[in-house]
């Protein structure tokens, strides 16, 4: 009996040992599945961000290559627009020239005022003498400070012309003339180039004598000079206005004109 127990207590002890050693192998085998499950799903997660960079990369490229092409295509439509702009500056050049050459009409001369002469009884009359009006506005002052005015406007000498024009005005503030010699001031000023001036110069034929035949020719060269002022927006208004009041002028046949020229008509 005591043989029997003593072997069998060591295969008991060796039992129980090796019962706890398959527990632990066990537990060491589910960690491992455990880790490496959790190493295929880094692996797949890796994999996934790769593939979002390499997406996100491609995005970039594409959007580059459409910034690159986009910025292509607005140089070229900028060149365009720079070329008619050009082209529009020449013909607005032109058009300005063509105005300066037309020829300015002076007032007509008052009719001449028949003054008879008195004789003696029986003798016969002499014929009458013809002498200029000096009556009311229209007098020969005022048509030869024009006149000279003008003539100094014609041959380019526009500030002897302004201040004759001017002198006009400061002299004879009510004549029939006042408007032309107002209109002729906006144009000296034009002719030196001096646009802010000249529109100045317009705005006051258009204010004041809003009746005057000279009105539609003050809103267009205002119109130019707007234009080389760069203040193309202001200067499109104008055309449009007159094109609308003054249909049948040659003011509003130049203003359509020159509308269709921007694409505006």
């Amino acid at each position: 009996m005591k043989l029997n127990l003593f072997w069998i207590l060591p295969l008991a002890f060796a039992s129980i040992a090796l019962a706890g050693t398959k527990e632990d192998l066990a537990q060491v085998q589910r960690n491992l599945i455990d880790l490496q499950q959790q190493f295929w799903d880094l692996e797949k997660q890796l994999k996934d961000n790769a593939t979002s960079v390499q997406e996100s990369v491609n995005k970039v490229q594409d959007s580059t290559e459409e910034m690159r092409q986009s910025q292509a295509s607005l140089n070229a439509k900028l060149e365009k627009i720079l070329n008619q702009l050009q082209a529009l500056n020449e013909k607005l050049d032109e058009t300005n020239q063509r105005i300066r050459n037309l020829p300015v009409s002076p007032p007509p001369h008052p009719a001449p005022t028949t003054v008879p002469v008195t004789t003696e009884p029986g003798t016969p009359a002499p014929p009458p003498v013809s002498v200029p009006s000096v009556a009311g506005s229209g007098s020969v002052s005022e048509q030869n400070l024009y006149q000279q005015a003008t003539a100094e406007y014609t041959r380019g000498k526009f500030e002897q012309a302004l201040r004759g024009f001017q002198d006009l005005l400061d002299q004879f503030p009510a004549s029939r003339m006042a408007a032309d010699a107002q209109y002729m001031i906006g144009e000296s000023y034009y002719g030196m180039k001096e646009y802010v001036d000249a529109v100045s110069e317009y705005d006051k034929v258009i204010k004041g004598y809003p009746d005057s035949e000279r009105v539609a020719g003050a809103k267009l060269k205002k119109a130019f000079s707007l234009f080389s002022l760069g203040k193309k927006g202001q200067g499109v208004i104008e055309l449009q206005q007159i094109v609308q009041r003054y249909p049948s002028t040659k003011e509003a046949e130049i203003a359509q004109q020159r509308l269709a020229e921007l694409g505006l008509d």
